[in-house]
């Protein structure tokens, strides 16, 4: 009598695996044994910064230059977003009118074609309704008007309007057209509130890397913490105007006093004891434009310098860097350029591949 092959073998608790179980079993280990090495290899980056700071602009940047761009579905997607920001601005400069005109005359809208557009405008959904011909009308007639202009004047300081308002009410002539493709530089302005995480996969000089943008505002930091393990760098971004701005969430606080509050936060967190951190100084361009009208001293009491861009931006550089026990690698950007960011995204790659090589002791330091 011969004896039987046993095809399956014996487990600890007396049952019996076959074969292929057992190999499927095998393959299953090689790969979560592969993919941890892979995750490894990915170098993850976080865009983080208070609300308004320019974060998604950035992340946009980085899909033109690194990612697949944007498509001609992409950006028709963006219309009624670029509608809304537009009228939403109209909207804000004129209730900001009204405020502002209890004080002075100087603001308040008093020709009569200017106050049917404003009638008209005001009666307007944001949300729902498109721009039209009509509506674009409206809102040359008003953007003419004096008052508008000098309570435009007094954005930031006064009350918030967003930063590409004027750059908007400016392309009424082309936004409402049927065959209205939006450009890149109306997709980089254009505004929705990050809600959540949005995350991008990219390649630069053979390195695998994972960006993750999230929401600035109060209401949306709960969920940075889920993402703060094992992280690469962190890209800290700044709106550097933000010294002349109140807060979306609290008009008694300006803008860069809670971006310096948060920023010393992140870059003490034990979670990024070893973590490099990228300190993006954003909006020059706003900046530039915004220093001659108010200088540093509306937020920085303890601001002795000139108007000069050299100076403000030393002044703030050394503000944030100094909130930090780890060296920051600091940037000016303007996050609406994509030869700037293109440049500056370059360098910072450069700057994490070389650490993370140091790290390894496969370069000195």
């Amino acid at each position: 009598m011969g004896i039987c092959a046993s095809t399956s073998f014996p487990t600890t608790d007396g049952a019996r695996i076959s074969p292929e179980q057992r190999n499927g079993d095998r393959h299953l280990n090689d790969k979560l044994t592969e993919d941890k090495r892979n995750d490894s290899r990915v170098h993850k980056l976080l865009l983080l910064g208070a609300g308004e700071s320019g974060k998604s602009t950035l992340f946009k940047q980085l899909s033109t230059i690194y990612g697949n761009g944007f498509k001609k579905e992409d950006k028709r997607e963006f219309i009624p977003v670029i509608h809304s920001n537009t009228i939403e601005a109209v909207q804000t400069l004129i209730r900001a009118s009204e405020r502002l005109a209890a004080q002075n005359s100087v603001y308040e809208i008093k020709e009569k074609k200017s106050l049917d557009a404003k009638a008209s405008l005001l009666r307007l959904s944001a949300i729902d309704d498109p721009l039209t011909e009509r509506i674009c009308d409206e809102i040359r007639t008003l953007w003419k008007d004096k008052s508008i202009r000098s309570t435009y004047a007094m954005r930031g300081s006064s009350y918030y309007l967003g930063d590409s308002a004027k750059y908007f009410i400016e392309r009424v002539g082309e936004t409402w057209k049927i065959d209205y493709l939006p450009t890149l530089q109306d997709l980089f302005r254009s505004r929705v509130r990050t809600s959540g995480i949005l995350e991008m996969d990219y390649v630069y000089d053979k390195t695998h890397f994972k960006v993750f943008d999230v929401g600035g505002q109060r209401n949306e930091r709960k969920k940075w913490i889920h993402l703060f393990q094992k992280v690469t760098a962190v890209i800290f971004v700044v709106a550097l105007n933000g010294y002349n701005q109140v807060l979306y969430e609290s008009k008694e606080e300006k803008r860069m006093t809670e971006a310096l509050r948060l920023f010393e936060e992140i870059c003490n967190l034990r979670w990024f004891s070893s973590t490099n951190i990228i300190l993006f100084l954003n909006k020059s361009d706003l900046f530039i434009e915004m220093l001659p009208v108010a200088g540093l001293e509306v937020c920085f009491e303890d601001y002795k310098g000139d108007r000069s861009f050299a100076c403000a931006i030393h002044f703030i550089k050394e503000k944030f860097e100094k909130r930090s026990k780890n060296q920051i690698y600091t940037h000016v950007t303007n996050a609406t350029n994509t030869l700037n960011c293109s440049y500056v995204f370059n360098t910072c790659q450069d700057i994490i591949i070389r650490k993370c090589l140091e790290d390894a002791g496969l370069l000195m330091p």
